[in-house]
Protein backbone atom coordinates (compact mmCIF):
# COMPACT_ATOMS: atom_id res chain seq x y z
CA UNK A 1 0.00 0.00 0.00
CA UNK A 2 1.22 3.50 -0.86
CA UNK A 3 -0.08 6.65 0.81
CA UNK A 4 0.72 10.33 0.12
CA UNK A 5 1.04 12.54 3.19
CA UNK A 6 1.02 16.33 3.02
CA UNK A 7 3.90 17.55 5.15
CA UNK A 8 6.37 20.40 5.50
CA UNK A 9 9.69 20.87 3.72
CA UNK A 10 11.79 18.67 6.04
CA UNK A 11 11.07 14.92 6.02
CA UNK A 12 13.23 14.21 9.09
CA UNK A 13 10.43 14.66 11.66
CA UNK A 14 8.11 12.42 9.65
CA UNK A 15 10.88 9.82 9.34
CA UNK A 16 11.39 9.87 13.12
CA UNK A 17 7.66 9.33 13.65
CA UNK A 18 7.63 6.46 11.13
CA UNK A 19 10.69 4.88 12.75
CA UNK A 20 8.99 4.92 16.16
CA UNK A 21 5.75 3.52 14.70
CA UNK A 22 7.67 0.79 12.86
CA UNK A 23 9.48 -0.21 16.04
CA UNK A 24 6.37 -0.39 18.20
CA UNK A 25 4.24 -2.17 15.58
CA UNK A 26 6.81 -4.42 13.88
CA UNK A 27 6.33 -2.80 10.45
CA UNK A 28 8.64 -1.60 7.71
CA UNK A 29 7.04 1.64 6.52
CA UNK A 30 9.38 3.62 4.25
CA UNK A 31 9.32 7.06 2.68
CA UNK A 32 9.72 6.24 -1.02
CA UNK A 33 9.26 9.76 -2.44
CA UNK A 34 9.33 13.34 -1.21
CA UNK A 35 8.26 16.14 -3.51
CA UNK A 36 7.08 19.72 -3.73
CA UNK A 37 3.76 19.93 -5.57
CA UNK A 38 3.10 23.62 -6.23
CA UNK A 39 4.26 24.71 -2.79
CA UNK A 40 2.85 21.79 -0.80
CA UNK A 41 5.26 19.06 0.20
CA UNK A 42 4.21 15.41 0.04
CA UNK A 43 5.87 12.29 1.32
CA UNK A 44 4.83 9.01 -0.24
CA UNK A 45 5.07 6.13 2.21
CA UNK A 46 4.90 2.45 1.39
CA UNK A 47 4.53 -0.79 3.33
CA UNK A 48 3.39 -4.24 2.25
CA UNK A 49 1.82 -5.00 5.64
CA UNK A 50 0.17 -1.59 6.23
CA UNK A 51 -3.44 -2.06 7.30
CA UNK A 52 -6.17 0.58 7.30
CA UNK A 53 -5.86 0.69 11.08
CA UNK A 54 -2.10 1.30 10.87
CA UNK A 55 -2.68 4.09 8.35
CA UNK A 56 -5.27 5.64 10.68
CA UNK A 57 -3.07 5.48 13.79
CA UNK A 58 0.00 6.70 11.94
CA UNK A 59 -2.08 9.64 10.69
CA UNK A 60 -3.41 10.28 14.19
CA UNK A 61 0.12 10.31 15.61
CA UNK A 62 1.22 12.62 12.79
CA UNK A 63 -1.63 15.02 13.59
CA UNK A 64 -0.66 15.04 17.26
CA UNK A 65 2.94 15.81 16.30
CA UNK A 66 1.83 18.67 14.03
CA UNK A 67 -0.34 20.21 16.76
CA UNK A 68 2.52 19.91 19.26
CA UNK A 69 4.86 21.68 16.83
CA UNK A 70 2.29 24.44 16.27
CA UNK A 71 1.86 24.96 20.00
CA UNK A 72 5.65 25.34 20.30
CA UNK A 73 5.71 27.83 17.39
CA UNK A 74 7.74 25.45 15.22
CA UNK A 75 5.18 25.55 12.39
Amino acid sequence: MKIDIATWDDPEDLQNLIDAYNKSNNLDIKIVAFENRDGTFFATIECDKLSKEDAFYLGKNYGIMVEDFRAKGML
